[in-house]
């Protein structure tokens, strides 16, 4: 029932964070304030005066054993995560137990703040049959964390909140805008793009233009030639300079194709990650929602927009 309260009370968001922890016993969490207590994080006169800029030490020196999934920036410790001041839900490798204790250290890497927090297990379910490396999704309510860090946390999440807000109206409007006009939209952007690629390549052409205007007087001013070998030469020149440009960019073109490969896979399948956590999060009757909602859109463009 506290769990339900605080999905009431507390805005929530999906997010990625950089995310470690480790298991506590149950006396400790019960103690007065035991993240900061007992195991002495850092002193007050070791603290920057902006708490939302602080960075938090190693968890290695918090506690023996601590646990961490890999180093504090490492990619593959960023997981997805549903956040709210009252608790949080994230993707596991390793199954937890209802009931277990938790000392949790969370990155907020969109303002590289940190915050420490105990929580208890509230559920752990298997969220991605496919997902081998971040099986399950784990549930937990804070049940002990600094009003500061607290406070930033709910600024974090309501800040958060807004601009996804924003970010999905923009969308929304973007998506309604293609659906009831899908002929004025695709038209405006033809006719912008051709704007674009005419004035580009006039302008390449204006500096080649240039260059070439600069490099006939440098020639003659150097070499005192007549018109015709200054063309000759400055003809070779820019044949050496293109063809040096070609074997450069020859030359980097397939790591910087590699990258853009890495990289695209890497962000298509963080975003698919992220959609299945979205989804698997979702109850029964919004899930229903999402697909009666999606249906008829679907339908609504098929009969009304085409």
């Amino acid at each position: 029932m506290a769990t339900n309260n605080n999905r009431r009370v507390f805005f929530r968001i999906y997010d990625e964070v950089n995310l470690s922890y480790t298991k506590i016993d149950e006396k400790l969490a019960a103690e007065p304030n035991p993240t900061f207590t007992n195991f002495s994080l850092a002193s007050d006169t070791e603290r920057p005066a902006q708490d939302s800029e602080r960075l938090l030490p190693s968890p290695k020196k918090i506690l023996p054993g601590f646990r961490t999934l890999d180093s504090e920036l490492n990619e593959h410790a960023t997981l997805n995560v549903n956040i709210s001041a009252s608790g949080i839900a994230f993707s596991c490798e390793e199954a937890l137990q209802e009931g277990d204790y938790l000392l949790i250290k969370i990155l907020l890497l969109s303002s590289m703040a940190a915050i420490m927090a105990c929580c208890k297990v509230v559920y752990c379910k298997s969220s991605n049959p496919y997902e081998s490396q971040y099986p399950y999704l784990v549930g937990a309510h804070f049940t002990d964390m600094q009003d500061a860090d607290r406070e930033m946390l709910t600024s974090y999440v309501e800040k958060k909140r807004l601009r996804q807000n924003r970010g999905r109206g923009l969308i929304l409007a973007a998506a309604v805008t293609v659906i009831l006009a899908p002929d004025v939209v695709f038209g405006l952007l033809f006719e912008v793009f051709h704007f674009l690629f005419e004035h580009l390549l006039e302008l390449c052409h204006l500096t080649f233009e240039f260059i070439e205007s600069a490099l006939d007087h440098l020639v003659e001013h150097l070499f005192h030639t007549n018109l015709k070998q200054t063309q000759v030469i400055v003809f070779y020149i820019l044949l050496s300079v293109a063809l040096y440009a070609s074997y450069s960019i020859g030359k980097r073109l397939p790591f910087l194709y590699k990258r853009c490969k890495n990289s695209l896979i890497v962000y298509v399948s963080r975003k698919k990650s992220s959609l299945l956590y979205y989804w698997h999060e979702q109850s029964l009757v919004n899930k229903v929602k999402l697909a009666l909602i999606g249906a008829t859109v679907i339908t609504g463009y098929i009969l009304f927009g085409m």
